[in-house]
């Protein structure tokens, strides 16, 4: 009884956010805003200004008759605005009273100013926007490298586009797997981690739980303690250095320790210390009686664990894990030290290519940020898809 009353307390949760989420933009369509006038002055004289500027290449609007239709919207809307200020300056305190405030006026307002957003959108797409085009057109097409900041950015990038693809495929492959492994290693990991004698322990099951517990707590605390470059240095010459005594060439080592490897193995082990201490926290999350709950229906401490414990502790970890995993995106550019050819490596590769620096790795924070947010994105669809809005545990990492 007492696991199935918490399943259904924490669906309806669910159900609320999802609907409050889905009618949020049309509440915010169809309700009257204080300060319309204010805002949509603003973005009117942005378009006013868009309008005045050369048109490009590619413009769609240029010069024609076709230009002033959204300049006068936008103008219109400035009118009004003005008109709407004076008024109140002039009835300041009886400005509630006034035209402006009425019900049929606000709404006319507001749709006026959605019109005049439309128009402004309309006059940046074909001015800043086609512009900016252009720019991204000739500076990756150009001869030699360009002058300007950006456009030296887009001819490294678009030359540089196969070191930049191998990277980040390197990037994405090695945080997705090192994670996965992680947490499989991670539950065997935190099954050392909370084990306690019991008293119907013989001494010999008691000692194997002992070492098990102890050695649990010395990787975490290791492999927490120190960083993953350190890590990563250190497994690869290590496993280079096994590999050599065996007798085999560096060809071959290269071959079966490769930095791709070495690389996922270190991402793999540093990732497992930090998920065993989430998934430890899950745990300790759930409530006792569930596991009280599981004892008393004739099930023994293994199958409450796997069968009532893990599942639920799992499922509330699913965001820390995919903290996990966004943290593995950022922290596997220190595997460049060893030669991985991430995202990092590929960056480095391309500024001694071009002796271009600030560019270069200005390009990978880019690629970084996207990574991590659409990987953010992810794993909140994935969390709103279980349900584990719940019970939030934080990452160890």
């Amino acid at each position: 009884m007492v696991m199935k009353q918490s399943c259904r307390r924490s669906r309806p949760v669910s159900r609320l956010n999802g609907k409050q989420s889905n009618h949020s933009l049309k509440n915010f369509i169809t309700r009257d805003h204080p300060y319309v006038y204010f805002g949509g002055s603003v973005v009117a004289a942005l378009g006013l200004y868009t309008a005045t500027t050369q048109p490009s290449e590619l413009s769609f609007l240029g010069n024609s008759p076709l230009l002033y239709l959204p300049a006068l919207l936008c103008l219109a809307f400035l009118a009004l605005a003005f008109v709407a200020l004076t008024v109140k300056l002039c009835n300041w305190k009886t400005y509630q009273q006034t035209v402006f405030k009425s019900e049929r006026m606000v709404r006319v307002a507001r749709i006026a100013s959605y019109v005049m957003c439309a128009a402004a959108l309309l006059l940046f797409i074909d001015r800043p926007l086609m512009h900016l085009l252009v720019v991204i057109r000739d500076s990756a097409t150009a001869s030699r490298m360009p002058d300007g900041f950006f456009q030296s950015m887009v001819y490294m990038l678009y030359n540089g586009k196969t070191f930049f693809r191998m990277g980040v495929w390197t990037t994405v492959r090695i945080a997705l797997l090192g994670t996965l492994i992680a947490f499989v290693l991670a539950l065997f990991l935190v099954t050392l981690r909370i084990q306690q004698p019991d008293r119907q322990d013989s001494d010999l099951v008691r000692f194997f739980k002992s070492i098990g517990r102890n050695f649990a707590s010395l990787y975490i605390t290791v492999i927490r303690g120190t960083p993953m470059m350190v890590q990563a240095l250190i497994f690869y010459y290590a496993g280079f250095g096994i590999f050599k005594s065996t007798g085999m060439t560096v060809t071959e080592i290269n071959q079966v320790w490769s930095f791709f490897i070495s690389g996922l193995m270190t991402v793999s082990l540093n990732s497992t210390a930090y998920l065993a201490e989430v998934l430890r926290g899950g745990i300790e999350s759930i409530d006792h009686g569930q596991t009280e709950a599981a004892r008393s229906l004739g099930m023994s401490s293994w199958q409450t664990m796997l069968k009532v414990v893990f599942p639920q502790a799992v499922k509330n970890s699913i965001p820390a894990i995919g903290n996990e995993f966004i943290i593995n995106i950022k922290d596997s550019s220190v595997l460049s030290v060893i030669g991985c050819m991430d995202l990092m490596y590929a960056t480095t590769t391309v500024s001694g290519i071009y002796f271009k620096a600030l560019e270069t790795y200005c390009i990978a924070a880019i690629f970084y940020l996207i990574l991590t947010y659409f990987s953010s994105l992810l794993m909140k669809a994935i969390s709103r898809k279980l349900d584990t809005a719940v019970k939030e545990i934080p990452s160890s990492n």
